[in-house]
């Protein structure tokens, strides 16, 4: 079993809690199971800490990674990469999203205010592109073409097609891939510099089960060197590294976890604990479409009593003075091969206002009960995170920090 502990610079973001919901991007219709009754072991453990410049030398095999740029807005609130659809090709930004399994552009036929600003796809222009059923038929079945979407916040409509996507600057390029022009958006996605999403969870999630999603479609096609994808973010950018894994991004080896849901890219926690709390028999999802660690709302109100000055906000969110920060414990989270160690001082995201002394809590409520938390992108830029479609499994590493990605803000709020 290998501990984890993320040290070193801080994880900050300017957010509104519009843009952390909008980024709770799990389909409501996934159906949760009940919780999973896990012993808890009491092992003394090695340390692994991500305090270092240089990766040390790893056991596993690195494969050759097609690379796949991400760039963050609002201080890591979130983050987006290009791809294109279509001959000749139309280049749109999508969010990369392992909490959904979908594909979809804003369609020209958006007419909204909402798709006003917005880059959109106009599938007439594409030669490659093909239909799925009838654009006439009102049915709304993948079956018939029509598909809706309903994220924990937002929602889309719109009509599925086929046609050639392109991603990691042209070095993947999936044939005849299902994909969503939405002609409805909800209004979670105003003024977004983003204009679709691209799901990269299991084909459970799927809300078209007839098509295969597009990692699923990349496996399918042999467009890979390994059927695996790895996340690796920080502050004002990060990548996805499709088909292998990059060993300079990360220190020590890799632990795995098995991945114990046909949806969601999920593992089992022992336990966690926060200063004096613990959580006990936790399941956790993997997902970057969510900005922040978001637990069951009995858990969240538990672990805001560990922080001085904590308030909610009334929409999820918590916040507390800045000051209080370095005087907290670290989140501590155990699974089977793994513990997770987030220091404090990656917790938060930083004030909206340059004048606030309060800090935004990296961890919400989506107001549900049950053992199920996600953990979003606060989670993500302390390790770099493999996600192993043929193995079913993920595996974790301290990310190395990388200066040039890094957002000096954040030290600049604890002095």
């Amino acid at each position: 079993m290998l501990t984890f502990t993320s040290k070193g610079v801080l994880s900050i973001a300017i957010i509104s809690a519009c843009l952390v919901n909008i980024f709770d991007c799990q389909p409501v219709s996934a159906n949760r199971k009940g919780p999973l009754k896990l012993p808890i072991r009491n092992i003394r453990l090695p340390v692994i800490s991500s305090e270092l410049n240089t990766a040390n030398p790893s056991s596993i095999v690195s494969f050759m990674a097609k690379k796949q740029k991400q760039i963050s807005y609002n201080h890591g609130t979130g983050y987006y990469g290009e791809i294109s659809v279509g001959t000749p090709s139309q280049k749109f930004n999508v969010v990369f999203d392992t909490g959904s399994a979908d594909l979809w552009i804003v369609s020209s036929q958006c007419k909204s205010d909402i798709c006003k600003n917005h880059k959109k796809f106009n599938y007439h222009a594409s030669n490659t592109y093909n239909k799925i059923g009838s654009k006439e038929d009102d049915t709304n079945t993948s079956e018939n073409g029509n598909i809706n979407i309903y994220y924990g916040t937002g929602s889309m409509n719109g009509h599925l097609g086929e046609d050639i996507v392109s991603l990691s600057d042209g070095r993947i390029t999936i044939k005849n891939q299902v994909i969503a022009d939405a002609v409805t958006i909800s209004r979670e996605f105003i003024g977004s510099p983003f204009q679709g999403i691209f799901g990269l969870g299991l084909q459970g999630l799927s809300s078209s089960q007839d098509y295969s999603p597009p990692f699923q479609s990349m496996v399918e096609q042999h467009l890979l060197d390994e059927p695996v994808f790895a996340i690796y973010s920080q502050h004002k950018a990060g990548e996805i590294d499709f088909g292998g894994i990059d060993t300079t991004r990360f220190t020590g080896s890799l632990s795995y976890e098995k991945v114990i849901d046909k949806s969601y890219w999920m593992i089992k926690l022992n336990n966690a604990r926060f200063g004096s709390v613990q959580f006990n028999e936790r399941k956790a999802a993997i997902d970057s479409g969510s900005t922040l660690i978001i637990m069951p709302r009995k858990d969240a109100i538990s672990y805001h009593k560990q922080i001085p000055g904590a308030i909610s906000n009334g929409d999820g969110t918590w916040s507390f003075p800045c000051k209080v920060v370095n005087k907290l414990k670290p989140l501590t989270m155990k699974a089977a091969n793994t513990v997770f160690q987030i220091p404090a001082n990656k917790l938060f995201l930083i004030p909206i206002s340059s004048t606030s002394t309060s800090c935004l809590s990296g961890v919400s409520t989506d107001e549900e009960e049950g053992d199920t938390w996600i953990l979003g992108d606060v989670f993500l830029r302390n390790f770099y995170t493999v996600f192993d479609l043929e193995r079913n499994r993920l595996g974790f590493a301290p990310a190395i920090e990388n200066v040039s990605m890094s957002d000096p803000t954040y030290k600049q709020i604890l002095l």
